[in-house]
Formats: C-alpha cells, structure tokens, sequence
C-alpha cells in the first residue's frame, strides 16, 4: 500500500527521497537549537479550546500579523486537524464550514468554490501556502485533502491587493504546517463506506542544532458510491529548514500530488428533477478516466533585519499534468428508460508556472503614530499546453437506465497539442496600516499589475494573438477596537475579474478590459472567554460585463455594460457552555443580480447569479468530557440556479453529520464519523443542462489516530 513504490521518479521527487533519508538517518541531537525552529505546542486530543479563532494572526487577508479581531475585513481560520477529528478532511468540506462558502467543482472545472453571490475561478483564487493555484482552460488543481496543512484561511471580498486578479469573490489560503525543532510524529489509518480508506503519517524531525525536516504522506483511496467511480489519492509533503543564523531560516519545499479521481460525470434529470433511483448509476465508459500529477518545488527564506523588520523571499516551480478520457454527456431518452450519451472528449494539460516574491515588512512611526507597512515585489511565468484528440461528437449510443453496459471509449483522433500560451505577469504591492489614535486604525493597500499572455493556435494553424493588461486595485478600511475583545469596521476596496481565463483567453475576449468589483463593508467582531461573534453587511458591484445593444436598423453588437450587484448579511457566533458542550453556527444571506445585461436577444436583467444561494448555514453541537468528544454538524444551502440565464434549478438541501472520538491513552484515539445521516439525495453542481453532480449518501469512517 505504501504508495512511495508507485511513483515515477523524476529529479523533484528523488530530491525528496533524498530529505527521507536525511530524516531516516539522522537521530542523535546536538546542542538546542536557536529560538526561531523551537517546537510549538500543539493541541492533539480534539477537546474545546478555551482560545477565541479571532485572537489567531492570520496571513491571508493581510501580511503585518493582525488576528482576526484586528482585520477590517470578513475572514476565517479553520483548523485542520481539529476537524479532522469531526471527520472533515478534504479541503471543499473544510471551507464549506465557514460562513457564505459553498463548493461547485466538477471533473472539468476542477475546485471551484462561490462566495458572496461570485463563483468559479475566475472570481475565487485558491492558494497553497500563499502561492495562488493556477487557472487554465477554466480549471484548477488545488489540493483535496487538509493532511499535512496546518489551517485554511478565508478572505471574504475583493481580495487583489495580495493576490491578484480573479479575486472579486475572496480566496482561499491552505497553509502547511512548518519544521520545529523537537521531534513529533502522528499517524492515522482509517476505513469507510464505499470501500475508503486512508492511511497518513506526519514526521517532525530534528536533524541538527540548525537543520529540520518535516515530512506528511497520505495515501486514500476507495470504490466511489456510483459503479466504477473507483478513486486513489496520494501525496508526499516536504519541508526541509535550515536556521543559518538566529536572524535567518532557509526551507527547501518540495511536494508530490498524485490523485485519480473518480471518472463520475453526473446523473441526468428527469424532466428537471433528480430520479433517486440512479444516484448509483455511471453512465461513462468503462475505461474512462481523470487523473491529475503535481510536482512542486519551493525555497523560501526569512531574514530579521532589526527588531521590527523582516525581509521575506521565495522562488518556485510547479509542474502540473492533467488528463480526462471520458464519454461526458449524458440526458434522458424520451421515453424515460434510456439514457442517451453523447460527446467522447480526450484532453490534456501541460502546465509549468515558475515565479517568486520579494517582500518587506515592518512596523516604524509615522508623525508620532504606529505604522505597521509591507511592500511587496511579485513576478511570475505560466507556460500551458492544451492537448486533445478532437473529440468524437459524431456517434451517440444509447444505455439501459437502470443497467447500462458502459461500452468502451471511442477516440476521435490523435492525442496532440491543439493550442499554447504563454503568460508573464509582474506586481508590485504595498499595505500599511497607520494607528490613528488609541483606538482608531487606518488600513490600506494598492497593487499594480502588468500582466501578458501570447498563444498559439497550434493545429489546425491560425493566426497567433495577444493581449495585455495593466490594473490597479487598492482597499480601505477603518478599525475602531472597542475594547480588548470587540472591533467595529469599515472597508472599501477594488478587485478586478478577467471576462475569461487569462491564461488561456480566447482570440474574441483578448480586447476586452477587465471587469471590477467595488466593495462597501460594515463588520463588528467579538472575541471572549464564553462567547465570539462575528456580523459582516456588504454590497459588491461587478461592472464591465459584456452585454448586446441592439439599436434600431443597425446590427446587434457587444460592450463591456453589464453589470452584477451582490449584498448580504453573514452571521457567526461560538458559544462555550458548561459542561463541555458548545455551541458553533454561521449563516448567510445573499442577493445578487445581474443588470443590463442582454445576451442571444434576451434581457437577463434581475436573474439571479448562478450558484449564488440566498442563504447558506452551518451548526454544530459539541461536547467534551475526559476522553470523549462528540458533536453533530448540520449544513443547509439554499436554491441555486446553475447558468445565468436561470433555465436550471438546483434544489436546497440540509446535510447532517455526526462524530464520536475516543481517547484511549494519551498517544492513542479512535473515531468513528458519519456524514448524510439522513440519506439526503442532493446535487452540488450541474455538469451540463441536463445532468448534475450529485453528494454522496449517507456513509461512515472509523479512523485510528497516534500521537508520539
């Protein structure tokens, strides 16, 4: 099972071998190490902490160090492996848990998440430990699984000043956990319905007075709730730090993800409805497939200049692999006992991204007031190649609905490359945030981007194209700290949307400007001893969509004057109540609707965005007493529709959960989670007009955690 023996080595991934047997070989310890690599405590048994999430620094929605509490702005810090022992553990359900948050991924797109009433990824950026995940041909490849990571963090709201464009909607940051200086080890191995299982194991380990290596494997796999959905996820996580100095730390980071997902496409409806009877039913080929490869290599240091001053840097390279080979639509005969399939689509994806980031922070004074300050310096390369085998359109097949034979692929030619960019973007970035008054603060930020991208058309052969783009955003907010553990704010702030993916852009939408998004926020944070509570009242408008105007005797022709307005209340509260219990909930509300936009002669005006639900909530009950911690969770989300021209409609759904932990030393942990207890038949997103991606139904994982 031990899924080292089943890569492919290439340099990146002997490298890492390499830093196993540094850890494997190194186990005598010299002197103490400096201060900067000395282990932190951690929490490792799952009971209530008494610390607020509020008083953790975050780095996502700013880079000087704030906690939550000091942030103008809506954000969150979930804990990984605290709700790993709620049985959460996969990257979608971990965001999902914070409020307005809610995941529409698909085998094509790949993680796509919606916030704020913005969808897709092209208005939600993912990043891995600050490095925003690239978007090509519409889909990203972020990590699935939390192992490994420390926390995730999420920025609700125009987020360009840090991380860029396609950032209206917000972004979420997994952030890894780091090398200490004392030696820690955890492993865990668990089964679950439908055939899962995983086995994972994280190493802390000391190689010197200045060297230290910390090291997460996971491998997971199972057989999928629809037939042939049969899946394998495995991954190595590797970072090796150096303390040069007191002053200085280097890391070499090097990472390998090699995930086959589960060739699932979707259900299709019936008459627009889900038929419950097909929600284990695959109507893909029988050697379909969808596999993902990720290589990633980082070094990144961090020099203290003086007591208030620290110079950061980094350089990486990813190298990402995509591949699908499957029959992909699917829809209903008219007599209602077939299911006609159409559309054998072989792709691939060559992606290499290469870049790093300069950047400076500090705190000084300014006219006799503190000024915290951060300037930044960011550049990146993306080469990507679109390969295809023209894809089989020509001959549909029809199955039996409730036994369908799945038949095998039918290749429509040649798997080469169709089409290339190449994209090259530079940033220089500053935020400060000036006191200016005992308890008044002033918060700001601006970017400037200049970003380029080349392609190619390369079979059949057409003429190449380009485009450039040069935007500028910025943010404003106002902090007044009531007192030690309440905050009130205000924020404005621009982000900008391109019309597509950059990256790969098509010759049509290579003129078009990038769309904004303007934002108001009003928010108010409290962090106690027995309560915290968060409240967040926001308007976001998007301007710069395309829209048709059709004058009279003149021909109907396309502008950037379209519009999207998004406004919303979000809710959070922590209760800790006696005798272990506690009390964590969140909700939202949403509207968001489009304006003057006109597309194929219908006006859209007053449709709702898609995957924008109107209200999203989670709640969750927890107790904990000695050696027992239990809880049930409850997710509801509201109605969606899945394009903008609102023809398909998802239906809401509730989702309950439940989790048991038993500690039964202190090294040693047994849980047993259940998820759907209800057996509730939803879909998360739609593939196409006619079929959708449905959750999965009730099922269990008894997992075994050691500690030592």
């Amino acid at each position: 099972m031990f899924f080292l023996m089943r890569f492919q080595f290439k340099p990146l991934s002997t490298a890492v071998l390499t830093l196993c047997a540094l850890g494997h070989g190194s186990t005598h310890a010299a002197e103490p190490a400096p201060e900067a690599v000395r282990l932190q405590p951690v929490q490792i048994d799952g009971k209530q902490s008494k610390a607020s999430r509020l008083q953790a620094r975050q780095s996502t929605a700013s880079r000087l160090g704030l906690s939550g509490l000091e942030l103008p702005a809506s954000s969150d810090s979930v804990l990984i492996d605290q709700q790993a022992l709620r049985g959460v553990t996969g990257t979608a359900d971990l965001v999902q848990r914070t409020v307005g948050m809610s995941f529409q991924g698909s085998p094509g797109s790949g993680s796509t998440f919606q916030s704020r009433g913005f969808s897709g990824n092209d208005s939600i950026v993912q990043a891995e430990d600050g490095v925003r995940v690239p978007t090509t041909s519409g889909t990203q490849s972020m990590p699935q699984d939390g192992f490994g990571y420390e926390r995730v963090e999420v920025l609700r709201g125009p987020a360009s000043v840090l991380f860029g464009d396609g950032a209206v909607g917000g972004v979420i940051n997994l952030l890894r956990k780091q090398p200490r200086a004392e030696f820690a080890a955890n492993a865990e191995a668990g089964l679950g319905s439908f055939g899962a299982w995983r086995v994972g194991l994280g190493l802390n380990q000391p190689l010197s007075a200045q060297l230290a290596l910390r090291l997460d494997l996971l491998d997971k796999g199972g057989e999928g709730f629809v037939a042939r959905g049969d899946w394998r996820q495995r991954k190595l996580m590797s970072t090796l730090r150096w303390q040069v100095s007191p002053d200085f730390h280097l890391d070499l980071i090097l990472d390998l993800h090699r995930d086959r997902n589960s060739a699932y496409f979707g259900t299709p409806l019936r008459e627009g409805r889900i038929d419950a009877r097909l929600r284990e039913q695959n109507y893909n080929v029988e050697d379909a497939f969808w596999r993902v490869q990720q290589d990633r290599a980082r070094l990144r240091g961090a020099w203290t200049l003086a007591a208030d001053w620290r110079l950061e840097g980094e350089v990486y390279r990813f190298e990402i692999d995509r591949q699908w080979r499957n029959l992909e639509e699917y829809e209903l005969a008219k007599d209602g006992q077939a299911v006609d399939r159409v559309g054998y689509l072989g792709i691939a994806h060559r992606l290499r991204q290469a870049g790093g980031h300069l950047e400076l922070k500090g705190r000084s004074q300014f006219m006799n007031r503190e000024l915290g300050l951060v300037l930044g310096l960011q550049g990146q390369g993306l080469n990507f190649t679109h390969i295809n085998d023209g894809y089989e359109y020509d001959t549909p097949s029809r199955v039996s609905l409730l036994d369908p034979q799945p038949g095998r692929y039918l290749q429509a030619g040649p798997l080469v490359p169709r089409q290339a960019s190449q994209t090259r973007q530079y940033s220089a970035y500053a935020e400060a945030a000036l006191s200016l008054a005992k308890d008044w603060t002033l918060h700001a930020g601006l970017r400037a981007d200049r970003m380029q991208v080349a392609r190619q058309a390369l079979l059949p052969s057409r003429p190449d194209w380009s485009a450039k783009y040069q935007p500028t955003t910025w943010r404003l907010g106002l902090l007044h700290a009531i007192d030690a553990g309440q905050s009130v704010y205000l924020n404005t702030g621009l982000a900008t949307d391109p019309i597509s993916n950059i990256a790969t852009i098509s010759k049509g939408n290579a003129d078009w400007k990038l769309s904004s998004g303007r934002q108001w926020e009003l928010g108010y944070k409290r962090a106690g001893k027995q309560w915290d509570a968060t409240a967040a009242l926001y308007q976001i408008k998007k301007e710069g969509l395309l829209t048709t105007v059709k004058n009279p005797g003149q021909e109907a022709y396309t502008v950037q004057g379209g519009s999207l307005l998004s406004s919303g209340v979000e809710l959070t509260a922590q209760l800790r109540l006696p005798a272990g219990f506690a009390l964590d909930g969140n909700i939202s509300w949403n509207r968001t609707r489009y304006d003057k936009v006109v597309q194929s002669g219908r006006d859209l005006s007053g449709n709702q965005a898609p995957y924008a639900a109107k209200q999203m909530a989670n709640l969750g009950l927890t107790w904990a007493h000695s050696d027992l911690d239990a809880g049930v969770l409850l997710r509801g989300v509201g109605p969606r529709f899945t394009s903008i021209n609102n023809s398909m409609r998802l239906p809401g759904y509730a989702q309950l959960d439940a989790y048991l932990n038993l500690q039964l030393n202190p090294q040693v942990s047994l849980g047993l989670a259940g998820r759907n207890l209800a057996d509730t038949v939803y879909a998360t997103s739609s593939y196409s007009s006619t079929q959708v991606m449905l959750g999965e139904p009730r099922n269990w994982q008894l997992t075994g955690r050691l500690n030592f």
